[in-house]
Parts: C-alpha cells; structure tokens; sequence
C-alpha cells in the first residue's frame, strides 16, 4: 500500500495515482451505487438502509412488493434486497417483476421461513435465480455477502 505524506503535506499527483489504483486493485470493488432494501416491516428496512449507508452504499427503502417495483422503475438499483414473505406482492413476485424490465439488478432475497426454499425452487424452475439470506441478518455477514459479486 502506498504511504501517504506527513499531515499537512500534500500528495505528489503519483502518490495519489497510487492510492487510486490500490482502491481500485482486483478484489477492492467499490459496493454498488445503489440498493433498493424492501421489508414489510419499516423498522427493519430502515435499519438495514441506515447500515448499508454508514459502509458505503447508497440505500433507500421501499415497505412492501408494489412499492418496490415502483422505486426499482424510478431509481434503477443496481442491487435489490428485499425480504420474501411480505402481504399482497411478496420479494419473489417483486422480484421477478423487476428483473423484468432490470436484467442486470442483482437480487438478494432474505428470509427466516423454511418454506422460502421451497419458493426459490419453484421460481428457479421458471428460470429466474436469485440469491438467499437467512434471517437474522447480522451486519457485518450482509456488507460481506453485498460486496461479493
């Protein structure tokens, strides 16, 4: 890694080229721009769009399936989260939904049913694919699990 200049010296348009290419090395990826969080509970969205913003994603929330598909066609994330068991329109439904007309949104489902493997099973068989998480979702296992391409 490079070194940086003492404080109060600025760095020498090399050194920054350096800093900049180390950030960018292979296995640095930046997270992506923008995150859609969808949960039926909004203390849950809103806790999960409050983390992902303090490590570096750009997060909004949406609290249910219809709202969701309305933000995704407004925003345009590059990555949606959303849980799977929700009233109405529920994650798979939204996320089929989106992938629609966003091919490219990553799709990270969450849940703490048994019954969403099953789910996933059926929609896979359909030819949509999307990643699963167990509830709870600790912190620290997400940002990991989001960075990862």
């Amino acid at each position: 890694m490079p070194t940086l200049p003492p404080a109060g010296h600025p760095r020498s348009d090399s050194q920054t080229a350096a800093i900049r290419a180390d950030a960018e090395a292979p296995g640095t990826e930046a997270p992506p721009t923008h995150v859609l969080v969808v949960d039926d509970e909004p203390i849950i969205a809103n806790t999960i769009v409050q983390i992902l913003n303090r490590s570096g994603f750009i997060a909004e929330a949406a609290y249910g399936g219809k709202e969701a598909i309305e933000a995704a066609q407004r925003t345009r994330p590059e990555l949606v989260l959303s849980d799977v068991l929700m009233p109405n329109i529920d994650g798979v439904e939204a996320a089929i939904a989106i992938q629609k007309f966003l091919p490219n949104t990553r799709i990270v489902l969450f849940s703490g049913q048994a019954a969403t493997v099953e789910i996933l099973a059926r929609v896979r068989r359909l030819g949509y694919h999307f990643e699963l998480l167990a509830k709870p979702l600790h912190p620290i296992q997400l940002i990991k699990h989001l960075r990862k391409e």
